[in-house]
């Protein structure tokens, strides 16, 4: 299962690269929340996905319950807000809330989020933090009220039902406080609720608050009139596979919601019934045919239709290597560190036969050697997205070799490694097995020469993110070798294109000096606006996988925003936007943090029942301990002084 779902995700991300170097996703670009049609809009935020970015952004400070009390709280020097204080919003808008989360308070030692949370994460932060104030009995006593007193004109879902009755899922009301809102429905032009105490006044201004906020959505609901037909078919014989296990795979933007199991009638078939049909949900089915995991493409429902039907094709074993290609592949190089390029290759595999190819048994081995792909000499920090070496990949010297079967149609392969650079210089060469359509190599065109003889060199790609150096090769023959050298890498280059700061280099926890922590490819497409091609769905279920589930991820990922927040606080006080005092305070506050941090790391990975040694650090990051040894002195010195006071 687990291997499954990650080739699920690589595929829809890969794809979205697909599209776009084939020019095939120009003009397409993320709807807002709110802006979905049809029976009124649905709520900007949803308090669940806000929960689970609060989790790993927030805590440090705000507590894991919101009520200001953090590990790091006293170190600050405004006492964070308690968000779970009844009068918490009373003067508040969400629209204020959403403001601070997006441009900070630095007055207050509040980082601001916008460049790093997108504007449905901010909204959905909003609504998680907007919900610890309201107790749920009070919701369930505003909902009746309203059911009470307002569906009548409103309707159930806040839209109205009456031609002039203002729509409640606006997201106009987003900037209202809860007296404005009041107002609203106790002034001369609203139809007389009869006499509501103050008490009711607020309750009822709670209740109308859910429709455009949806500060009450504290979980996943899979609900709805959609049904979704299955079909099971087998690509070779055409035969319709009767009593095949099938597992429907529901996606809520980017969460993953559920998965529902049944299993198909005589006619290959199945259903899947009482589904949201809203433009938010996705539907992917799941089978396993002799041992090998198939999906059908992803569904949504139309506007028109509350039917979808998917069909999930499996194939029997038999085809041979000749009907294996490259149809499309992808060399991305990244630069960050003056040392090192960090190089990401995506490959669409191309099994043109009805039939599975199966690879071939290595002597003493119990996996099928399936396909391979060498790599550079000198490549290190190999590494599959998605996928842990030594299960589906196992590394065999510069050889990588993937040991699950390939079934007919496209497989897509996204891998990571890092190449040294010697003398401002690399060669980025090595062989390609199969015979491919295409090749392209992307890097950013930042200053840096290519001599790349046998490629041919094409239009630059222009996107938000920068511009990228575009070359190909064409129809390059099964065993051919490509070569292209990168020239005039140096740190002055990195730091003139980084817009004259220090280049930023976040290091990924299992990985060493040299390999970013961000994935190349997400990258890319997140910088060409191209999630909506399923990205989103993809990310969903790893966080799903690792971020509900795994403490240590959630800690790892508060480190790297901290030594972020700390690099570019530097980088804004050298240029003069920050005044000393602010500055010298708020780095302060960070070094403290990552100190706590790490100790708390610390803490967790000591065996239960011994006690923790403060004095030693974990050594984790080795290329961070220059970093935190003279954090702590420094911070305890500027702390004596009375710098965070």
């Amino acid at each position: 299962m687990t291997i499954s779902f990650k080739r699920l995700r690589n595929a829809f991300i890969v794809f979205a690269l697909l599209l776009l170097m084939a020019g095939g996703a120009a003009g397409l670009t993320p709807r807002a929340a709110y802006a979905q049609d049809g029976g009124g809009a649905e709520p900007v935020g949803k308090a669940y996905r806000g929960k689970t970015l609060f989790v790993q952004r927030c805590v440090q400070c705000h507590g894991e319950q919101g009520k200001g009390d953090g590990p790091l709280a006293a170190q600050l020097t405004s006492p964070p807000p308690d968000f779970t204080a009844p009068d918490y919003a009373a003067d508040l808008s969400p629209q204020d809330i959403f403001d601070v989360i997006t441009n900070g308070r630095m007055d207050k030692m509040m980082p601001p989020w916008g460049n790093e949370l997108s504007e449905d994460e901010r909204w959905d932060l909003t609504a998680y933090v907007w919900s610890l104030h309201i107790p749920q009995a009070a919701l369930d006593e505003a909902t009746a009220l309203y059911e009470s007193k307002c569906t009548e004109c409103h309707g159930s879902s806040g839209a109205g039902l009456k031609d002039g009755v203002p729509d409640l899922t606006d997201p106009k009301w987003l900037g209202e406080t809860d007296a404005g809102l009041v107002a609203a429905f106790t002034g001369a032009s609203h139809p007389d609720s009869g006499a509501l105490s103050e008490d009711e006044q607020q309750l009822l201004a709670t209740a109308v608050r859910r429709f455009s906020l949806g500060f009450d959505q504290s979980q996943v609901t899979v609900e709805g009139l959609g049904d979704v037909e299955v079909q099971v078919v087998n690509g070779t014989t055409g035969e319709h596979l009767a009593n095949q296990p099938v597992r429907l795979l529901i996606f809520e933007q980017e969460q993953f919601a559920e998965m529902r199991e049944g299993e198909t009638d005589e006619q290959g078939r199945a259903q899947f019934t009482g589904l949201p049909t809203a433009p938010t949900w996705a539907y992917v089915v799941e089978t396993t045919y002799q041992d090998l995991t198939y999906h059908s493409d992803v569904g949504h429902f139309s506007p028109d239709s509350n039917m979808i039907e998917l069909i999930a094709s499996v194939y029997d074993p038999g085809a041979s290597m000749d009907a294996v290609s490259i149809d499309r592949a992808h060399w991305l190089i990244d630069l960050t560190n003056p040392s090192f390029i960090d190089v990401g290759e995506v490959y669409s595999f191309l099994n043109s036969a009805d039939r599975v190819f199966a690879g071939e048994m290595a002597p003493g081995s119990d996996k099928p050697r399936v396909l391979k792909i060498p790599l550079p000499e000198n490549a290190i920090h190999v590494n599959v997205e998605g996928e842990t070496l030594g299960e589906r990949f196992i590394l065999e010297g510069t050889t990588l070799i993937d040991t699950q079967p390939l079934p007919p149609g496209n497989t897509q392969i996204f891998l990571r490694y890092s190449l040294p650079v010697e003398n401002g210089s690399v060669t980025l060469a090595h062989q390609v097995m199969y015979p491919t359509a295409m090749l392209n190599l992307l890097a950013p065109d930042i200053g840096i020469s290519i001599e790349a003889p046998d490629w041919q060199q094409d239009d630059p790609i222009q996107t938000q993110g920068g511009d990228f150096l575009n070359y190909s090769i064409f129809d390059l023959p099964a065993g051919a070798t490509p070569v292209a050298t990168i020239s005039g890498i140096s740190e002055e280059l990195l730091t003139a294109s980084a817009g004259g700061n220090e280049p930023q280099q976040i290091i990924d926890r299992n990985a060493a000096p040299g390999i970013s922590g961000a994935p190349y490819l997400p990258w890319i497409v997140l910088g060409l606006g191209l999630v909506v091609l399923g990205g989103g769905v993809a990310i969903g279920w790893r966080k799903h996988r690792q971020t509900l589930a795994d403490r240590p991820a959630l800690l790892e990922e508060q480190r790297k925003t901290l030594i972020a927040r700390m690099a570019a606080l530097d980088d804004a006080y050298e240029a003069g936007e920050i005044p000393a005092d602010d500055y010298h305070k708020e780095r302060n506050t960070l070094k403290l943090q990552i100190i706590a941090l790490m100790r708390e790391v610390a803490e967790e990975q000591e065996p239960e029942g011994m006690a923790p040694n403060i004095g030693e650090r974990p050594k984790i990051h080795p290329e961070e301990d220059e970093i935190v040894a003279a954090a702590e002195p420094e911070a305890r010195e500027e702390q004596d002084d009375g710098a965070t006071d």
